[in-house]
């Protein structure tokens, strides 16, 4: 679902290179799909640092997908759960920055994914945090649930998740999680997280980065 706050393929939200999902490539001739690429931000960084020899990219929006095809190898313009893409077990990654929360159907799209990947391929995503404090608090004490042009509650988001229920969906769809993290924003919350031993992380993450593989006895 397009979001109307970001009506050019040269805004911040097209062009981000996100290094809190890139890094969790590793290095090599890798194949990538990039679903939401934007502008391309993402595949171009990844080829700079050497993590990848061909990306596709699928990108709602027009005119950052037009962006994007300059150096991605193919970009499919259009909703992806719209779309039948002609790939099978052809990717090492598949990298999925804050699309899935966008979706009608994101447990379909994941466990259309897998299929994808190669057996030893990796599912990078990336979802806001909706047990962040901040959006428990306006409900908690002020009965509010507003929604905004961006952030956790994004006016244009269809579905919610918690680290728990994102864990549960990749799980269903055939998943095991190799890794997770909250992404703090802010010292004094990064180091509240840290004098209280993690225990709060997911109150204080705003954002969630996961990489899964598949199971192996799938």
């Amino acid at each position: 679902m397009l979001n109307t706050a970001h009506q050019t393929p040269t805004a911040d939200y097209y062009n981000r290179p996100r290094p809190s999902i890139s890094s969790l490539v590793k290095p090599g001739p890798n194949i990538v799909l990039d679903l939401g690429c934007g502008a391309g931000a993402m595949g171009r960084n990844l080829v700079s640092e050497g993590k990848a020899v061909q990306i596709i990219g699928v990108e709602l929006f027009a005119a950052a997908a037009q962006a994007a095809s300059e150096s991605y190898a193919t970009v499919h313009t259009g909703d992806i759960e719209e779309m039948d893409l002609p790939y099978s077990r052809f990717f090492d990654y598949i990298i999925c920055g804050d699309i899935l929360e966008h979706l009608k159907d994101p447990y379909k799209i994941v466990r259309i994914a897998r299929t994808w990947l190669k057996d030893d391929g990796v599912f990078i995503c990336s979802l806001p945090n909706v047990r962040y404090w901040k959006v428990l608090y306006r409900l908690a004490f002020h009965g509010s649930w507003d929604y905004a042009d961006a952030g956790v509650l994004d006016k244009t988001h269809l579905r919610f998740f918690t680290r728990k229920s994102c864990y549960q969906m990749f799980h269903e769809a055939g998943f095991q999680i190799n890794s997770s993290r909250m992404l703090i924003s802010g010292r004094r919350y990064q180091f509240l997280n840290t004098l209280t031993l993690r225990v709060f992380e997911d109150l204080f993450g705003s954002q969630l980065v996961i990489a899964a593989s598949k199971r192996s006895h799938d």
